[in-house]
């Protein structure tokens, strides 16, 4: 068995050793990288040298630019391209946003990188908080401040007491060390899913009346923006998740265009009524249809589909009832029918019963015998 002395010596070589990796991790991710020289500003100035001032037979005869000729289009389609293929600048990305909402204040950058997370999971984590409605520009490092300084309190408050406690609660605090740490890394997002999916239920069960009152606006002679923006009082009284999203979006429209923020709604709240209701807005704004039908079909589809959807959730809940009531009721109604049965024949043999069946079936023996 191991002595406090030894255990306490791997424990802090092991958070040294941790912290030391941590460390490597950041200044590696930090290092700039170096980039291999181009020789395309080289090419292109070989190129010029190729070209002569002879006439040639082609140039006499005059062609029409057709699709075919998509080389002409060269120099647009390259600035396009390179345009479309730029990255999304976040909002914490932007140097201008400061770090106000630092929790920690300009220590936070540095603990949330303390945490290790790939960038798959960093995305994931990120796009649940901003479906559970924290939208602050630097919330991911926040979180993942909060996470870090919560296991590594964790860790130093069972060191401490390991130092403290006898011998004989060693193995315990070690165990604990262990699984709560565990446990503080797993609920903060297990928190911010529930919650995430709270909100996004809240937002599917408004849309159906955030389209009705729509169309009534709309009927009137009111623009989609406009409507929004009249809407949006009525629906924080019963629906605030989904009065702060539309918000979100007039707000947007108003910097850019109503297709890309809506487009961006759909995009922050992964719903399909979500999906369906932001492609038919800009459907319609980009191809000028009828808002007022379009708006009454979908509503009365909608309301339809979530009848089916709550219909098929009744007709599964049957099927998941019948495990809980066998495992649990069951055992619960054997021991209220069996249990006076029980306790008679309990009381039956500590009352010499078990002494009278001897005797009985002594005596039928012996009348029976020759």
């Amino acid at each position: 068995m191991f002595t406090p002395t030894i255990t306490i010596s791997i424990f802090y070589s092991l958070c040294g050793l941790i912290v030391l990796w941590m460390l490597y991790r950041i200044i590696r991710k930090r290092k700039p990288q170096k980039t291999e020289p181009s020789h395309e500003p080289q090419e292109a100035e070989v190129q010029p040298e190729r070209t002569t001032l002879a006439p040639s037979t082609t140039s006499a005869s005059i062609t029409t630019a057709t699709w075919e000729h998509r080389q002409l289009f060269s120099a647009i389609n390259t600035s396009q391209q390179t345009a479309s293929t730029l990255p999304l600048v976040e909002a914490g990305d932007v140097p201008s946003m400061g770090g106000d909402d630092y929790i920690f204040g300009s220590a936070t950058p540095a603990l949330a990188e303390m945490m290790p997370e790939s960038e798959e999971r960093r995305a994931k984590t990120k796009k649940e908080l901003q479906a559970a409605g924290y939208y602050q520009p630097h919330a991911l490092h926040n979180f993942s401040a909060i996470r870090f300084i919560s296991i590594l309190g964790t860790l130093l408050f069972f060191g401490g007491v390991l130092l403290l406690a006898p011998e004989r609660f060693e193995i315990p605090i070690l165990a604990a060390m262990l699984i709560v740490p565990i446990l503080v890394w797993a609920v903060p997002f297990l928190i911010v899913t529930s919650k995430a999916s709270d909100r996004r239920s809240e937002i599917e069960q408004g849309i159906p009346d955030m389209l009705d009152m729509l169309n009534m606006c709309v009927s009137q002679g009111m623009t989609v923006p406009h409507a929004l923006k009249k809407i949006i009082s009525e629906l924080a009284k019963v629906y605030p998740a989904l009065a702060h999203e539309l918000k979100i979006v007039i707000e947007q429209s108003s910097i850019g265009t109503f297709s890309q923020a809506l487009s961006n709604f759909s995009k922050r709240i992964d719903v399909p009524e979500v999906h369906s209701f932001a492609a038919l807005l800009i459907q319609t704004d980009q191809m000028g249809t009828n808002v007022t039908s379009a708006l009454q079909e979908y509503s009365d589809n909608m309301r339809e589909s979530l009848s089916q959807r709550a219909d098929e959730k009744a007709n599964k809940a049957t099927f998941k009832l019948l495990f809980p009531t066998v495992l649990c009721l069951m055992p619960a109604i054997y021991i209220f029918l069996l249990g006076p049965a029980i306790v008679e024949l309990s009381d039956f043999f500590h009352s010499g019963g078990s002494d009278s069946l001897n005797s009985t079936t002594d005596m039928f023996q012996q009348v029976g015998g020759p």
